[in-house]
């Protein structure tokens, strides 16, 4: 009886059992949800949507299935009659529940992190049409800090998060685009040969500007070692994680969006137009684009606008076009981009074409296998840079003449005097004859896979590369100021070309165990990553054209060429332990170890172990906190993270010999020391923070306070003499790195025709040297000394953004020195610092206002405090230009002392010496301090980015087979600034992302300021 009871229970139940399908969905937006959990409560049962949404499932009737995706709020239904279950899942209103992709491409949901991880969307940074997204971050996330080189095309941009980390090394964070790191370099001008300065004259963009902005879904900015500790040596200043558009299945669907936009600089230097060429008050024919000494400018003369003769209207167009479609067995997506950007500097342009094709598969239910692959071409003429910048030379243009009319009826460069060393170029004649243009070819793929082979075992992986051609040429024509100014390197005309091809693989693997016991919901991850980093560089240089306007390395004289080859290869490898231990959907401790391996350090210390230890307190989830009704979340974070770097480059453990130049040829021991004790630098990082929400999330509020400490810094200090050499790379220096930063959500108004989104994020950060090894005092980036002499210096307990000079010397008691031979002040051959450039804090505000099919949002950028070095004000003082030297005629006694022997007795001789500037030229051009041409404490306001958008009604395409969907957009960017800073733009670089440390931020030489652009385009779905 109990065996035929039995068997009837098993015949009814298996009756009974039926097969449940349906499609999940979003209510956002109607697309199916790939991934999603379909599962029968209280079992381990369940199973995944495929990539259309569809699911299947074998159920009991009578059983809940729970249908779940992060990030979305749960929905339960009763297996009934009925065989088909479709669902639309919301998106989860608290803020807690969203989920982040974080380092390793891994998936996890805000309330387990213990850092602040803040995503924005790719839509918002698109929709600003900028040719360099990069740029579009600025003043949306809290403690980053973007700053362009310049406001040409192809212009490059670095960025920092949190603060530097190194003395003089690359403080740029990691890019990392769909799990896998790419090259966010700029190509460095070490890399050239037959020159003496680098980075200075040239800017090669940054290869981030290569990603379509088109295709990204998001952006998701890891702060500092402990949110990066996954990566490593690669993550120690930070990441930034982009995840791109994937294929979606269903019927095919088709978008465009295409946009105009023109720009036009709007701020500009200052010159006086009343006194004329010459020195010492005297008109002189041969100098009269050098310096503005002479005498003054006879009434009545007409004068040209040279300025706006040089400058134009930029205009460029952007076209993107997507297709995306098939089913849970293969979906497919396209994207394509062209972008040709004509700046309003005439001959500078930027034009690229970007094809990115993505696939998705689903192969039984267990595994998903994901690819892309993306190729960029694109080509960048530009203009030169500092000492070369065609705004040092339009400014110095004498007004009496037109800078149009720049040819002579032979084609010659026309001159004003009589020297083609004696004045510098016309600039509308150095854009068409000083050529000088990069172009890159470029393909990224990845491959990436997600295999779930039970219910609490996992695996993802993905293997990927980035490999791109950089080319690279820059001349002066014979007839250019460049070659034929005394000691130019560049004599009789000169060209530096360039070739430069960069190869990165890399790849990652985890298991991932997750499996809930009861309230605690531990996730191990455990995982293996590898790159391969191999960069060769080819670069010529040749002089003395013989074919003026031919512009090869054959057409030089074979005795002035010269050739540099570097082949560098860096090699890294990881192992990783993550445990992620949860609980009650409240407490998660998060323990993360890395052992590194790299080729770049001695084999006795080429391997080294970064552990990282976070907490997450969700103190919302107790009693007594939820019974409060305006509290929505509350969350207490902490992290201690320890992460640092390898040696920035490769083959500097052991002294290398280098071919000679000279006489007889052979090799000799390089100027720099290798170093075989040579170990990894070590930052360490404290987190706290705490993210509120109120009022069902209506304003949220999130604070965060850091401390990093980077030790065992890996630089490159001058050594005695006696060594033998001149440089080498020592451990050595200790940063101290802090600060705050607040970010403010709020929606003041949710109506159903009316809404309106606010937030604010302030960022204050502090970074101060504490330590240099032996006697060292102070510690210099060479790169930053780009005019005159100011540049990046450091001095243990000052600022690591601190700018130095030589100031007037003084005697005992603060007096200046004055020499008695001429009244003019004695400069100090000492250093010391004059300047700042880190600001006292940044704030970013952006609202968003929506009414009925109208949309107007909008980002001011302010900026408080900070310091510049304005010398492009010092280019012209020096040479007569400035207003500030029109009281030149004035005699006057500089107050101070002699020094005549007397300056430090209690009776010091004050000077009585009368000097008139007019005569004395050297007033202005080499007896002023420096130290007046540091403007302190610049702030700004800036209105950055402003959109006004118009949906066109649903209702127009209710009809129609073709079109889905269709908007106009108007965007501006950098429509008005505010600002107490007399240069160009406060916002500047004056070096290239390719410089280390803090690079050349703050520095202002020759410059151009980011135009106000203005962009009209339309948005059309099929």
């Amino acid at each position: 009886m109990l065996f035929l009871g039995s068997l009837l229970f098993a015949f009814q139940a298996l009756a009974q059992q039926v097969t449940v399908t349906g499609k999940i969905t979003s209510t956002g937006d109607g697309q199916p949800i790939p991934g999603a959990s379909v599962k029968i409560k209280g079992t381990n049962t369940a199973v995944q949507t495929a990539p259309s949404g569809l699911y299947s499932i074998k159920a009991n009737t009578g059983d809940v299935l729970q249908f779940s995706y992060l990030g979305m709020l749960t929905q339960e239904r009763t297996v009934g009659a009925s065989t088909t279950i479709n669902i639309a899942l919301a998106e989860d209103a608290k803020a807690l529940n969203e989920v982040v992709v974080t380092a390793q491409g891994i998936e996890r949901s805000k309330r387990s992190l213990a850092y602040d991880a803040p995503t924005v969307k790719g839509a918002d940074l698109a929709q600003t049409q900028r040719e360099n997204f990069i740029n579009a971050l600025q003043g949306r996330v809290a403690g980053v800090t973007i700053t362009p080189t310049n406001g040409t095309p192809g212009a490059s941009s670095s960025i920092i998060i949190r603060g530097a980390v190194s003395l003089d090394g690359d403080n740029q964070p990691l890019f990392v685009v769909d799990g896998l790191p790419i090259s966010n370099n700029t190509f460095s001008e070490y890399g050239l040969v037959g020159q003496g300065t680098f980075n200075r004259t040239n800017d090669y963009g940054n290869r981030g500007m290569d990603i379509n902005p088109e295709e990204i879904e998001s952006v998701t900015i890891l702060k500092g070692p402990e949110a990066a500790a996954l990566y490593g040596t690669q993550g120690a200043s930070g990441a930034v994680v982009i995840t791109t558009k994937k294929a979606k299945s269903g019927t095919a669907r088709v978008s465009y969006s295409g946009a105009f936009t023109t720009s036009t600089p709007y701020r500009f230097p200052e010159v006086q137009t009343v006194y004329g060429g010459g020195a010492g008050g005297i008109f002189d024919e041969e100098v009269r684009t050098r310096t503005y000494f002479g005498a003054k400018y006879p009434e009545g003369l007409k004068r040209y606008d040279n300025l706006d003769a040089f400058y134009g209207t930029g205009f460029a167009q952007r076209h993107s076009a997507s297709i995306e479609g098939g089913n849970e067995a293969l979906s497919l997506r396209l994207g394509v981009l062209y972008n040709n950007n004509k700046g309003p500097i005439q001959g500078t342009d930027n034009e690229s074409i970007n094809i990115k094709l993505t696939g998705s598969s689903k192969i039984g239910s267990k595994l998903t296998i994901g690819s892309y692959l993306n190729m960029i071409s694109q080509k960048t003429n530009k203009t030169y840079k500092g000492s070369g910048s065609p705004m040092i030379s339009v400014l110095s243009w004498p007004s009496l003449i037109d800078i149009r009319d720049r040819y002579t009826a032979t084609g010659d460069r026309r001159l004003v005097g009589t020297s083609l060393g004696g004045e510098l170029d016309n600039p509308l004649w150095a854009m068409e004859n000083n050529p000088n243009w990069d172009k890159v070819n470029r393909v990224i793929t990845n491959v990436n896979f997600r295999y779930t082979a039970t219910d609490w075992l996992s695996f993802q992986g993905a293997v990927g590369a980035d490999i791109y051609s950089m080319q690279i040429l820059g001349a002066y024509h014979p007839q250019s100021y460049n070659a034929n100014v005394a000691s130019s390197a560049y004599s009789g005309g000169g060209i530096n070309t360039s070739a430069q091809n960069s190869r990165l693989f890399n790849g990652n693997l985890f298991a991932i165990a997750k499996k809930d016991f009861g309230k605690f919901k531990p996730v191990i991850r455990l995982g293996l990553d590898a790159s391969d980093n191999s960069v060769q560089t080819n670069s010529q240089f040749g002089t003395r054209f013989y074919q003026p306007n031919f512009y090869s390395l054959n057409n030089t004289d074979p005795t002035t060429q010269r050739v540099a080859y570097q082949d560098v290869l860096i090699r890294k490898m990881g192992a990783i332990a993550q445990a992620e231990l949860g609980y009650d959907d409240m407490l998660y401790l998060t323990l993360t170890g890395r052992q590194d391996f790299t080729s770049t350090l001695p084999i006795d210390n080429y391997t080294f172990f970064y552990p990282s230890a976070a907490l997450s307190f969700v103190f919302s989830e107790l009693p007594v906190f939820k019974k409060m009704a305006w509290l929505s979340e509350g969350k207490l974070r902490g992290g201690w993270a320890q992460t640092g770097k390898d040696a920035r480059t490769a083959y500097i453990t052991k002294t290398k010999l280098i071919a000679q130049g000279t006489t007889g040829g052979g090799f000799g021991v390089d100027v720099t020391l290798g170093n075989p004790n040579l170990k990894a630098e070590f930052t360490t990082s404290i987190d706290l923070g705490i993210d509120l929400g109120f009022f069902n999330n209506r304003l949220s509020a999130n604070f965060s306070y850091y401390k990093l400490t980077s030790d065992g810094q890996i630089t490159a200090p001058r050594l005695s003499y006696a060594t033998g050499a001149i440089l080498a790379y020592i451990n050595s220096g200790k940063i101290v790195n802090q600060g705050f930063e607040l970010s403010l959500k709020g929606s003041p108004i949710r109506k159903p025709d009316f809404t309106w989104d606010v937030g604010v994020n302030m960022t204050r950060t502090k970074g101060k040297l504490t330590a240099l090894p032996g006697d060292q005092e102070t510690f210099y980036v060479s790169d930053s000394w780009l005019f005159d002499n100011v540049r990046r210096q450091y001095f243990v307990g000052s600022s690591i953004s601190g700018l130095s000079s030589q100031e007037y010397m003084r005697n005992k008691n603060g007096e200046i020195l004055i020499s008695p031979g001429n009244g003019l002040p004695i400069k100090d051959s000492n250093w010391t610092q004059i300047g700042d450039t880190n600001p006292d804090f940044g704030i970013g505000l952006t609202n968003n206002f929506t009414y009925k099919n109208f949309n107007l949002s909008f980002l001011f950028d302010i900026r408080k405090g900070g310091d510049i070095y304005n010398a492009t004000e010092l280019y012209l003082y020096a040479r007569g230009l400035s207003k500030t030297s029109l009281d030149r005629e004035e005699p006057r006694i500089i107050k101070g002392v002699l020094r005549d022997g007397l300056e430090n007795t209690a009776n010091p001789t004050q000077n009585n010496i009368v000097v008139i500037p007019y005569i004395t030229t050297s007033y202005y051009s080499t007896s002023f301090n420096t130290i007046d041409f540091i403007e302190k404490d610049i702030n700004w306001i800036r209105l950055k980015d402003v959109t006004l958008g118009y949906n066109l009604p649903k209702s127009v395409f209710a009809n129609s087979k073709t079109f889905k969907s269709a908007s106009v957009f108007f965007t501006g960017t950098d429509l008005w600034l505010l600002t107490n800073y007399t240069g160009v733009d406060p916002s500047v670089n004056g070096l290239s992302a390719a410089s280390g440390g803090t690079g050349g931020s703050g520095i202002d030489f020759g410059s151009f300021g980011q135009p106000r652009s203005f962009s009209l385009g339309v948005r059309v779905g099929f």
